[in-house]
């Protein structure tokens, strides 16, 4: 069975992970292709992005969750990456957000 590290190193690399989306599809890939477009560059290398992301900034509780994804699938490398990709996008849009409150609490009180 393949192992959770495996698929952070395969994923890490752009190539792979722009054909792992690719596989996905759907809503996911389309929301990576969005937020990629956004950011001016190639879905694969955001793909990869949010791979190491995932890695170097999960809860041991979420990293667990995504193993056990990949052990119930028949497919557990796209399983697994799609949870990470969710997982990822989801926490840099509060990561965003907390940024975005943080300047304006700033903003207000410098113009205060």
């Amino acid at each position: 069975m393949i192992q959770l590290r495996e698929v952070f190193d395969s994923c890490a690399n752009p190539k792979v992970a722009a054909a792992a989306l690719a596989s996905i599809g759907g809503d996911v890939a389309a929301s990576v292709r969005g937020v990629a477009a956004q950011n001016g560059v190639p879905a694969g290398v955001l793909v990869a992005e949010l791979v190491r992301e995932f890695r170097e900034h999960s809860r041991p509780s979420v990293v667990a969750s995504a193993e056990e994804a990949m052990r119930r699938s028949e497919l557990p490398v796209l399983a697994v990456l799609q949870q990470i990709i969710v997982h990822a996008l989801v926490r840099r849009a509060l990561v965003d957000q907390v940024k975005l409150a943080t300047m304006s609490e700033t903003r207000s009180q410098t113009l205060v």
